[in-house]
C-alpha cells in the first residue's frame, strides 16, 4: 500500500466508526465531500447502505484491515444505482480518482440481485467507474460481489492492479475486471483469484459490444476498446481468464501476458456469443507467456475463436494438463481469422 501523506484526513474525523454495526455511509460520504485530496480509512468494518460517490482529484486510501461492507438488505432499499463505490459524475466525467487498499465486501448472501432487465433492480456490481480520466484502483480485495467486482466504461488512462478476488459465496456473472466501450490506454495487472469456482465468470472481460440493458451493465456503452495491457493473471479454478467480445465495435492493440493456473471453461474466449456468424472486429492482439490447465469436466476448448480477428499472435502458450477430450484451440473456419500460434503441451512427469 502506498504511503499515506501527512495531509490526509481520517474518516474518523468525520464520524466514521468502523465497528461493523454502525451505518457509516453518511460519515464516509462526508469525508469524500470534504474537499480533502486524500481520505484515510483506518482498520475496521464500515457498514454502508448507499453507494459511496468519489469525485475528481480524490484519493481514498484504506488500511489493509479496513473493510467496506454493504449492509444486509441495503441493495433492495437503494435500488438500481447501488454499488459499494462509484465515480460521482457519470454524465460530465471525473478525473484523477484513486482507490487504494481495503476489502470491499458486497455481502451478496444478504443482497441478492433483482430482475435482470428491470429499471431499478440491483445489479450486484462492486465498484463502478464511468467517464473517468486517470483512474487508479489498486491493492484491493473484492469479496462476495453479486456480479462484477470492478466495472469500468468510458475510461482513459487507467490502472487496475493488485486485486484479489476472494468470494466465499459463488454467483453467476462474477466477473473480476469488466471493461466496457470507449475505454482506452489501460493497464490491468496482478489480478488473482482464491478458491474453487472463483471467479464464476470472466476474470478480465474486454467487452466492446455487450447487452447494456442488463442490470449489471446499466450505464455502460457499446464502443471501441483500445490499447490495453493485461498481465499477471492467476487463479486455481477460473471460469474464464480473459474474454474479448466484439460485434461491430473495434477491439484494438491488446497485449495479454503471463496467465497462470487452471480454468473450467476457457483460457481465452473469443466466441461470438449471441452475434451472427462472421461478426467481430478485433485486431492486433498479442498473447504470450501462458501456462494453464483445463480443469476436467466439460470438454470445451481452451481457446475458441468464432469472431473475426486480424493479426492475433499467440506465443509461448503451454498447456499443463493432458486431457485429450478438450481441444486447445478451436477456430470456426467460416470466419475471417488471421492468427499465428506457438502452442505446446508440457511434458508428462
Amino acid at each position: 500500500m502506498s504511503q499515506i501523506p501527512d495531509s490526509a484526513a481520517s474518516a474518523r474525523q468525520f464520524g466514521a466508526v468502523g465497528d461493523g454495526r454502525t451505518d457509516d455511509t453518511a460519515a464516509l460520504q462526508k469525508a469524500l465531500d470534504s474537499g480533502q485530496r486524500t481520505i484515510h480509512v483506518p482498520a475496521g468494518v464500515y457498514v454502508i447502505r448507499r453507494t459511496l460517490l468519489i469525485g475528481s482529484d480524490t484519493t481514498l486510501s484504506l488500511d489493509k484491515g479496513a473493510v467496506v461492507r454493504l449492509g444486509d438488505g441495503a441493495a433492495a432499499a437503494a435500488g438500481g444505482d447501488c454499488f459499494l463505490i462509484r465515480s460521482r459524475d457519470v454524465e460530465n466525467g471525473n478525473e484523477n480518482i484513486t482507490v487504494d487498499g481495503g476489502v470491499w465486501d458486497g455481502n451478496c448472501a444478504k443482497n441478492p440481485r433483482g430482475e435482470e432487465h428491470a429499471k431499478d433492480s440491483y445489479g450486484g456490481v462492486g465498484m463502478s467507474f464511468v467517464q473517468v480520466r486517470k483512474l487508479t484502483v489498486r491493492n484491493v480485495t473484492m469479496r462476495n460481489n453479486e456480479s462484477f467486482a470492478i466495472r469500468v466504461g468510458e475510461v482513459d488512462r487507467f490502472l487496475i492492479e493488485n486485486v484479489l478476488l476472494n468470494h466465499t459465496v459463488i454467483r453467476p456473472n462474477q466477473d473480476g475486471i469488466h471493461v466496457g466501450g470507449f475505454s482506452e490506454n489501460g493497464v490491468i495487472r496482478n489480478i488473482s483469484a482464491k478458491g474453487a469456482g472463483v471467479p464464476n465468470d470472466d476474470m478480465v472481460a474486454l467487452n466492446a459490444d455487450d447487452d447494456v440493458t442488463r442490470h449489471f451493465n446499466r450505464g455502460m456503452k457499446l464502443g471501441p476498446i483500445r490499447n490495453i495491457l493485461v498481465e499477471d493473471i492467476s487463479a486455481e479454478d477460473a471460469y474464464t481468464f480473459v474474454r474479448l467480445l466484439s460485434n461491430t465495435a473495434p477491439i484494438r492493440d491488446i497485449t495479454i501476458r503471463k496467465i497462470r493456473g487452471g480454468c473450467r471453461m476457457y483460457c481465452l474466449n473469443l466466441n461470438r456469443w449471441r452475434f451472427p456468424k462472421g461478426r467481430g472486429n478485433i485486431a492486433n492482439v498479442l498473447v504470450e507467456d501462458v501456462k494453464v490447465a483445463k480443469n476436467p469436466g466439460n470438454g470445451l476448448p481452451l481457446i475458441p475463436v468464432t469472431l473475426s480477428v486480424r493479426n492475433m499472435r499467440i506465443r509461448n502458450f503451454v498447456r499443463t494438463d493432458h486431457d485429450d477430450k478438450a481441444k486447445t484451440l478451436l477456430i470456426d473456419d467460416s470466419i475471417d481469422v488471421e492468427l499465428s500460434v506457438d502452442i505446446r503441451r508440457a511434458e508428462k512427469e
